[in-house]
């Protein structure tokens, strides 16, 4: 039978508060993937990022406050520092996602090579994952390391291009632009699976399926 007291429903709230998180990421992310795709400057940039670095600093300080003032159960340490640590995670996938818009600008023509935005594709389906088991409207099926294996690859290609002195990527010479949007992309994919880990660390003690 599930407790309900009120430390259990401290407890439960930090989920709720990361999921909260985690959508206002989504939104974060796909905003910034809309700027990069079609164009068009983003006002409000900084106020979106404080009001999701807020949420993180939220989730931390209840984190320090639930350690601080409750003699916690064996169990409750894993997770209060596991979704303290996905609070952070998916901050630092929110500046990227900033960042990323500052970059897109810098080529207003936006004819991305399509590693580019395959890449973009890519990391909208994991953080729309991401947000799906942290509500727990999908279980954790697939390891998103795999996933992140297609952002790894591109941004694999675009380094060996540079190193070869190779502009069959972006024809108009702008390969270092293409690769630090690539780089860029690839960060936040890594923060998203260090989520997905940590959730799962969080549920079974382990931090991929296959250890599960």
């Amino acid at each position: 039978m599930l407790r309900t007291s009120g430390y259990d429903r401290v407890l439960l709230n930090l989920r709720v508060m990361t999921v909260e998180l985690a959508e206002a990421v989504q939104r974060h992310l796909c905003a910034a993937i809309e700027a990069l795709e079609n164009g068009g400057t983003v006002q409000d940039w900084q106020t979106r990022d404080d009001v999701i670095d807020q949420m993180r600093d939220n989730i931390v300080n209840q984190s320090f406050d639930i350690m601080s003032l409750q003699q916690l159960r064996s169990q409750d340490l894993r997770w209060i520092l596991g979704f303290q640590r996905m609070a952070q995670e998916l901050e630092r996938s929110a500046d990227y996602a900033c960042d990323l818009a500052e970059l897109s600008e810098l080529k207003p023509e936006r004819n991305w090579p399509g590693d580019i935005q395959e890449m973009a594709k890519q990391l909208l389906r994991m953080i729309e994952h991401t947000v799906e088991i942290l509500k727990g409207d999908k279980e954790i099926l697939m390891d998103l390391a795999d996933e992140d294996d297609v952002l790894d690859e591109a941004y694999d290609n675009f380094k060996s291009a540079l190193v070869k002195g190779s502009q069959a990527r972006c024809p108009d010479g702008q390969l270092g632009l293409c690769l630090v949007i690539a780089r860029t992309i690839e960060r936040m994919g890594d923060h998203l699976v260090n989520v997905a880990e940590t959730l799962l660390y969080v549920q079974t003690g382990n931090r991929r399926l296959a250890e599960a």
